[in-house]
């Protein structure tokens, strides 16, 4: 599948629940209400969409809320979906404070390709204060059985309006000795967000106090450009979608969990396509048509989006 810039989208990011646990300032300041249970795409409804996706080429797919492990039954969806002729990878995006070692333990079993841990410091005051909860030492944990067990791990690090050198330094002890990678990601100027200039002076920082290399293999599906570092095991990645645009690279679309394809993180256009679940044809249709009209670029250097982010998984 192309879309009319000859961009290959063979990535769904799909979205469980648009509930969450925590409550990251940067994430949902401002969530008042919750859909409704009956609003949601039942996992059979999302299975169909998947079946239409892979014939269209897409896949590769990551599981994402909200926080997806808030719903129940995921881990029997992801089996169902690992299980379908075609789908190439499975990935899922989580805060991994809900994990016992026992789904654990099942992911692994059925096949689950990495877990990609949203972990944004290691000072656990700190981390109460960016999300309202005190669960760093079991995230920690979870992170620590997963590796040991062989589910592939990555870490994401928003580089906040909070951030700090002291943060990008304590955090790099994840990579001592754990061949995972770590990724600090640019804060998105989304509903209520705050534009800053730290990633620039993160990297800076960076490149002054360390020796980068530059790790050429690709590590998953995302945007992020890779490093090691003399004596780390691990590695450690940047996703800047502001400053180092990589929209021409852009593989991906998105299934929120009412069922609207989205095509882009900043525009609004899309479809909801739910009225065409009871015709697989049709549906395949549309979502080649409205795939192939996937937007140029993001405008997130320029203005603010009116995405919700808990609402499409980021």
């Amino acid at each position: 599948m192309q879309d009319s810039f000859g961009r290959n989208i063979n990535y769904m990011r799909i979205s469980l629940t648009d509930r969450c646990n925590y409550a990251c300032y940067y994430c949902q300041p401002d969530i008042s209400k919750h859909l409704c249970h009956s609003d949601i795409l039942t996992y059979e409804q999302i299975l169909d969409i998947c079946r239409c996706a892979i014939t269209l080429g897409i896949t590769q797919f990551k599981i994402t809320g909200g926080e997806p492990t808030l719903r129940k039954g995921y881990i029997d969806f992801i089996r169902r979906l690992k299980e379908l002729d075609g789908v190439e990878q499975v990935t899922l995006t989580t805060n991994g404070s809900l994990f016992s070692f026992t789904d654990l333990d099942e992911l692994k079993k059925i096949g689950l390709d990495c877990i990609n841990l949203s972990i944004d410091t290691l000072d656990e005051a700190e981390y109460l204060k960016i999300c309202k909860k005190n669960n760093l030492k079991k995230v920690l944990l979870n992170l620590e059985y997963a590796y040991e067990i062989g589910i592939g791990v990555k870490v994401n690090c928003v580089v906040d309006n909070l951030f700090s050198f002291s943060r990008f330094e304590s955090m790099l002890e994840l990579i001592k000795d754990k061949k995972i990678a770590l990724r600090f990601i640019e804060l998105m100027p989304l509903k209520n967000s705050d534009r800053n200039t730290k990633m620039n002076e993160l990297i800076e920082y960076v490149q002054k106090n360390y020796t980068l290399n530059a790790y050429d293999k690709k590590l998953g599906n995302g945007p992020a450009h890779y490093y090691t570092i003399p004596e780390f095991q691990g590695y450690i990645g940047f996703i800047e979608a502001l400053h180092n645009k990589f929209c021409q690279d852009c593989n991906r679309v998105r299934l929120s969990s009412v069922g609207r394809l989205k095509l882009c993180l900043f525009h609004m256009d899309g479809v909801d396509l739910k009225p065409y679940l009871n015709n697989l044809e049709e549906l395949e249709k549309v979502m080649r048509e409205w795939i192939f009209k996937k937007p140029k670029e993001h405008h997130f250097e320029e203005e603010h989006s009116s995405t919700v982010m808990n609402e499409i998984g980021g």
